[in-house]
């Protein structure tokens, strides 16, 4: 019987060690992950233009309160916060090698470094700052200028609303290539933003009656 127990804990210790090795490799090593400390550039105290070569152009990055209070609500309501960190991380592993079943397990390792390093408003600031808006434009600033020619910090209810829809899939809310499913899509956003408390009854339906225009 002791014989047994010996050999009994012997195979638990083995367990735990195995455990903790994995572990560790989860969430405390970072050698075979994308670089998350550039990220920082993306999370600016001022305008800052910022080159990456995972990104389709380069990014106009902000500072989270340039963004906007109105852009901040429709990104929140059009692509939910707590989605943000992974989104992140997938936009990094666009040179990953290794199959679909290792990109996934990085993808979710690095999504939790990107919650450990970096506050809340900085991981919306970098989100906001790599996202992809369609015809060739990264960021939320250089999509404002380019769709509405104005600050991301000046665009009304129904203009930030039509860019935060468009990140769901840029080509096919596009203004530009499909207005009726660009104007669909602003909507849903502006009934999630009502939802939210974002935004009242009355001033949804006002922004929602509005025409998708475009400069």
């Amino acid at each position: 019987m002791r014989t047994l127990y010996k050999i009994s804990l012997s195979m638990a210790a083995l367990v735990l060690l195995a455990l903790a090795g994995v572990c560790g490799w989860l969430f405390f090593y970072t050698g075979d992950l994308p670089d998350t400390k550039h990220l920082f550039q993306f999370a600016p105290s001022a305008q800052f233009t910022v080159l990456d070569s995972c990104l389709a152009s380069p990014s106009m990055a902000i500072p989270f309160d340039r963004i906007g209070k109105t852009m901040q609500d429709a990104l929140a309501a059009a692509e939910s916060p707590t989605s943000f960190p992974h989104q992140i991380a997938r936009s990094l592993m666009c040179n990953h090698t290794g199959g679909m079943g290792r990109y996934h397990v990085n993808s979710l390792r690095l999504s939790w470094h990107i919650r450990w390093r970096f506050s809340e408003q900085q991981v919306f600031a970098i989100y906001a700052n790599r996202a992809y808006f369609g015809s060739g434009v990264t960021s939320v600033e250089n999509a404002s200028r380019q769709f509405f020619r104005k600050d991301s910090d000046a665009l009304n209810t129904e203009e930030a609303a039509l860019l935060a829809g468009l990140l769901r899939a840029p080509d096919s809310f596009s203004p530009y290539k499909h207005p009726e499913k660009a104007l669909q899509r602003r909507n849903q956003v502006l009934e999630a933003m009502v939802v939210q408390g974002k935004l009242s009854a009355s001033d949804a339906a006002r922004a929602e009656a509005t025409p998708v225009v475009t400069q």
